[in-house]
């Protein structure tokens, strides 16, 4: 009977799955950043992640790869500001930064969220008739930050959902990837043309129809088009947060 037992102790050791650590950094400085700085495009490389004059809120954004539109929460998380400079000792790919960034957020800013599920109205991003008009990325690495510039935007070695998820936050509504490519591809769209069209045509910039702009432009420079349907997505819920880190 001892042995019987001890054996089945032995295999219930065996047969427990370990639990995995919780992915951090192994260096990592967080601040409040100085104010009336413009926040810069956050850096991720293999292993490090580089923060400047961000706001909370983005951060957040960025850790959960969340677009603005599908995020609710208090007001003045769009006014505290960050600096975030952390390493890892070995390889990290851009996946694991942001689970990493989850844990230093909760970690120094208290930050605690969750996930639901939420009826809205999204936009569905599909190849028009006469097929995409950007091709598959010959180059290999880690996509590079978009280049941004007035009316222009350039991403080289991108999946169409995170293609996707960049046009969420100027159309003010989800964007859901229902392409079909499955690769990674260079893509360039300049809407300066339509923009100036539209300010030519009588309208203050204010005024200019960006939705429409952008449908247009995706379309005569992608090949790719939009349709609005209503989708159950997800959306994150930020239940709490703090005004200011712990001490590094």
């Amino acid at each position: 009977m001892r042995i019987a037992t001890s054996a089945l102790a032995v295999f219930a050791c065996f047969s427990c799955p370990a639990q995995s650590p919780v992915p951090a950094f192994d260096v990592a400085s967080l601040r409040l950043a100085v104010t009336g700085q413009d926040p810069e495009p956050i850096q991720a490389a293999p292993g490090s992640l580089t923060v400047r004059h961000q706001s909370l809120r983005s951060c957040i954004q960025w850790a959960y790869r969340m677009p603005r539109v599908q995020v609710t929460g208090p007001d003045w998380l769009n006014d505290i500001r960050l600096d975030i400079f952390a390493k890892v000792a070995g390889p990290a790919d851009e996946r694991h930064l942001r689970l990493m960034l989850r844990t230093l957020l909760g970690d120094r800013m208290g930050v605690k969220a969750h996930i639901e599920r939420k009826e809205m109205q999204v936009y569905l991003l599909t190849v028009a008739k006469g097929g995409p008009k950007f091709h598959e990325s010959t180059t290999e690495g880690p996509p590079p930050p978009w280049r941004r510039a007035e009316g222009v935007l350039t991403a080289v070695r991108v999946s169409m959902s995170d293609f996707a998820e960049q046009i969420s936050d100027p159309l003010n509504r989800p964007v859901v990837d229902a392409t079909g490519l499955n690769g990674r591809y260079d893509i360039h769209i300049d809407i300066s043309p339509y923009m100036l069209s539209a300010g030519n045509n009588g309208r203050g910039e204010g005024e200019m129809d960006v939705t429409s702009i952008l449908f247009t432009g995706l379309q005569e420079q992608l090949g790719l088009r939009l349709d609005s349907r209503k989708a159950t997505v997800d959306v994150l819920v930020i239940d709490h947060a703090e005004k200011a880190p712990t001490e590094n």
